[in-house]
Parts: C-alpha cells; structure tokens; sequence
C-alpha cells in the first residue's frame, strides 16, 4: 500500500483536517501526546476501544478511519479533479499512481493507454512520438491480452496500430474483434478504404429497415418502403425487406378480415418477383445508390418464383385459398416456377 495511505498517515491526515494539535486530540481521548505521535508515525496502534472515540473525534465512519472507504472511488475523484484543471495530460501521473495501488484495475489501464496516446499526437519530435506511441501500445495491448472481451482496448489499440503505421497489425485485429468491421474503414486505404466504407453503409441501412419493420406499425412499414424506393432506389437490392413489409401488411389484412387488401399485398410481392426474377436477381447495387456495396440477400431462394410458390404453403394464407384472385395467383406462380431463371444468372 502506497505510504499515503498507511493508516498513521491517515490519522495525522484527519486530525489536520480537524484543526486539531497533536496535544488538543490527546486530550479529549485521554492518551498522552506521545501517543498520539507514535500512531501517526506507525510506530504503533491505538488500542481497540479508542477506534470509536478516534472516528467520533475527526468526524468520519470507522470504516474511513481504518481504510476500508472505496479506494476505487478516491483516485475516480482524483483523476477527474487532475483532468478538470489540466486536461488530458494532467491524469497521467494520478493514472500511474492509482495502478500502484490498483494495478488490476481495467478502466485505469485504459485511461494510462489512451492517455500515452494522446501525448504521442501532441509529440514535437518523431522520437518522442514514438516513444509515446509505443509505450500506449504496450499498456494496451497488456489489457487487450487480459481482457480479449475488451472491445473499448482492442479498438484503441486499433488506433495506435494504425497511427505508428502498422496497418496490416491492424487489419488483421479488426478482422478478429466485435464491430472490427466498422473500425477497418479507418485502417485500410484507397479502393479498399472506399469499399469497406460502403459494406459498413450498407448494413447501416439495413440495420435502420430492420427496426422501422420491426417497430410493427403500418407507419414504421411505410417510412422503411419510402427508404428504399424514394431515396435510395434500391427495390431490388432490399427486394427482401420489401417483401417482408409487404406480408407484415398482409397479416394485419388477414386478422382485420379485410381479404382483398390482403391479396393486394400478395400481388404486390409477385409484381417485385416478376421484375426482379428478369433481371437475374436482387444481388446488384442500383445506379441510384452506389455508396452501397453488393450482397446477396438475407432471405433467398436458388430461383425466385420458387421462392414466391413456396411462400404459398404458408398457413398464414389460409383464409385466403378459396379465393377465385389467390387460386389465379397461385397458378402463375406454379407456371413461372416451372421455368424460372436462376439466381443471380
């Protein structure tokens, strides 16, 4: 334990704190002034029952007189009074002092890593920088080694890499941590920088379609459409969103008994089938968008009128089937199936 913190220190610290001299508090304990001296010193301890009496006088808890307050606590307190009156650069000698005393704790770690860093970018000298830079990367990679689950060390230590020039180092541990992938737009460079950046786009706007679908109002269905057909253009290249969109409708159709509309919904899923089953499937970026990357989507079939036929097992259509529109739907999509074209032909 640091000698700050030992409990002589603490005493005398207190009894300071209280205004008192060393003779005022061996008075109203009944101990002699020598004994209070050798306390603060550590020469020795008080006997049991002036614990009490101790803590009453200097106004604290025993557990504060005795050291067992949350030490964690008292260096958070210090190191945000370091960075209010001196920024960043100021928490490093109470970062470095509170691994002394708690050399495990990660958070502190993290702070040492970071902190490194940032004097590293202010360095004056290329030497200075790297030897900022190279102690951050220590710390963090330390930290990252203890605690792999450490998502917030391993994309500082990201930073670091890729800031001392060590690019591939650090393609490669993007490419093994969670939300590595959004971290790689900033590491790689020129045709791969841009293409990751779309890849990371692309799902980002997938992301968003999700929850407006998921959100399960006929609102929500309605902005996550417009999304895709008003602004991005890109019907066939979340065909599958849009699909889904349409059968969340459809199910609400079916459980308000409003059938027709139901079926609207139906022929408005083969509408996007026919025109996309021509085109030789959904997997192609549209012209309007081409910030977003080609994929293949999430829900697909190796042709797409099977697809749609195999929709038609459903029990969620049911109601449906004795319908003249939905048993004429239903031989189209028998008879395209039959001769449909390949995925991504």
């Amino acid at each position: 334990m640091s000698e700050r913190n030992t409990f002589g220190t603490r005493l005398r610290n207190l009894r300071l704190k209280s205004s008192l001299s060393q003779e005022e508090a061996a008075a109203q304990l009944g101990v002699s002034p020598q004994s209070v001296s050798k306390w603060e010193t550590d020469k020795c301890y008080p006997e049991f029952l002036l614990i009490m009496p101790l803590a009453r006088l200097y106004g604290v808890s025993t557990d504060e007189l005795l050291g067992n307050e949350d030490r964690r606590a008292w260096w958070e307190k210090e190191f945000q009074e370091a960075l209010r009156r001196g920024g960043e650069k100021a928490t490093l000698p109470v970062t470095e002092a509170a691994l002394k005393e708690l050399p495990g704790d990660w958070q502190f770690r993290y702070r040492q890593g970071c902190t490194e860093f940032f004097m590293g970018q202010d360095a004056e000298t290329e030497e200075e920088k790297l030897r900022w830079f190279s102690a951050a990367e220590k710390h963090l990679a330390s930290l990252y080694a203890d605690q792999p689950e450490n998502d917030s060390a391993a994309g500082m230590l990201v930073t670091v890499l890729t800031a001392m020039g060590r690019r591939k180092e650090a393609e490669e541990l993007c490419r093994t941590i969670p939300g590595g992938e959004r971290r790689l737009q900033f590491v790689l460079e020129g045709e791969a920088q841009k293409k990751q950046r779309r890849i990371v786009l692309t799902k980002d706007f997938f992301i968003l379609l999700n929850d407006l679908i998921g959100y399960g109002t006929p609102e929500a269905w309605e902005a996550a459409e417009r999304i895709i057909v008003d602004t991005l253009g890109a019907e066939g290249f979340y065909a599958d969103r849009l699909t889904f969109i349409h059968i969340q409708r459809m199910k609400e159709r079916l459980e308000q008994g409003r059938q027709e509309e139901a079926v609207n919904e139906l022929l408005a899923i083969r509408d996007l089938t026919a025109r996309w089953a021509g085109a030789g499937g959904y997997d192609k970026a549209p012209e309007s968008a081409p910030f977003l990357e080609p994929h293949s989507p999430v829900h697909h079939e190796e042709h797409l009128w099977a697809s749609f036929l195999s929709f038609f097992r459903d029990p969620l259509l049911d109601p449906l089937r004795n319908r003249e529109d939905f048993q004429a739907l239903l031989a189209e999509a028998e008879r395209e199936a039959a001769e449909d074209t390949a995925f991504g032909s």
